[in-house]
């Protein structure tokens, strides 16, 4: 009798034993499942957030390049070959645009390579091939090509290529969807390598940028705050607190470009994160926020004095 309790016992402790492991396994691959659609939900929000503020801060900064150069045209007119001095002054304007102009676009559908990859991750579609990411990814690959010349690697620092050449193994261990990750596994380097080729870019538009925006401040400075200031047989008239208040504000719009580059080298690493399977947490959100803050500022400004 005795025999016949201790085996039911045994029976019963086994059983038991056994519908633990299934409710762990279980457990450990309910963990598993979301944390994969955690991360796929995340995949974006810096990407999207940086090129947002990046092409609305050239949007900005381009509308006082031109500005600054009609106002310089204005001032300067006089000569006996006025139409060569403004042809020369087109063409170079158009240079600066056209060059302004494709980093934009390239901008922007960085936006779609990201904004495609996170559909891909969030898609109930179990075999989703993620053609859009593939094709977006497949220009980023002749891009690269055309900007850092034959490998897409040739115009970069030895530390930019030390980080790409590293990317490719953050993704063998970490948990993504198997579309995700087919998809990490080919645009790791791909994606990389545009990213720091951007940043670059993003400083030879500064650098371009920077002495034109200056010169832009200290021409509105000089013209529409200390000549109305300082001309005392002359009342001051109702823009004037305006101006000085568009010049407090917008002096700053080469600091925002340097932010905005800033940024580009700090989306680098977020990429890194995201191959490893880190969640995206937004981390450029803060750098960012001045960057959208003072477009905001400058816009509002542009706004009133057009509705003067």
């Amino acid at each position: 009798m005795y025999c016949c309790k201790a085996s039911n016992r045994r029976i019963q402790i086994r059983r038991t034993f056994i519908a633990a492991l299934v409710l762990s396994s279980t457990l450990l691959a309910t963990g598993c499942a979301t944390q994969s659609i955690r991360q796929g939900q995340d995949l974006s929000s810096s990407g999207v957030a940086y090129t947002d503020a990046v092409d609305k801060l050239l949007d900005v900064t381009t509308d006082r390049v031109i500005n600054f150069d009609s106002a310089e045209l204005i001032k300067t007119r006089r000569g006996s070959d006025l139409k060569k001095m403004i042809t020369e002054k087109n063409a170079a304007l158009q240079s600066v645009m056209v060059e302004i102009g494709r980093f934009r676009a390239q901008t922007r559908r960085l936006k779609t390579y990201f904004v495609n990859l996170q559909a891909l991750a969030d898609s109930p579609v179990k075999d989703d091939a993620g053609g859009a990411v593939k094709s977006l990814s497949d220009s980023f690959s002749k891009l690269n090509k055309a900007l850092g010349k034959t490998d897409g690697k040739e115009k970069l620092s030895e530390e930019q290529k030390t980080q790409i050449g590293g990317l490719g193994e953050l993704v063998a261990h970490t948990i993504h969807g198997a579309n995700v990750k087919r998809a990490l596994e080919r645009d790791a380097e791909i994606i990389g390598t545009y990213l720091a080729l951007q940043e670059n870019q993003l400083g030879n538009i500064v650098d371009m940028l920077d002495d034109r925006v200056q010169n832009d401040n200290d021409l509105f400075l000089n013209e529409k705050v200390i000549a109305p200031y300082v001309a005392k047989d002359k009342p001051l008239g109702d823009s004037w607190s305006k101006d000085r208040r568009e010049w407090a504000k917008t002096q700053c719009v080469s600091q925002q470009l340097k932010t905005a580059q800033e940024a580009a080298k700090q989306l680098r690493g977020v990429w890194a994160d995201i191959l490893e399977g880190k969640t995206d947490i937004n981390s450029l959100s803060i750098l960012i926020s001045d960057v959208s803050e003072f477009v905001t500022s400058v816009q509002a400004l542009e706004a009133a004095n057009g509705a003067k």
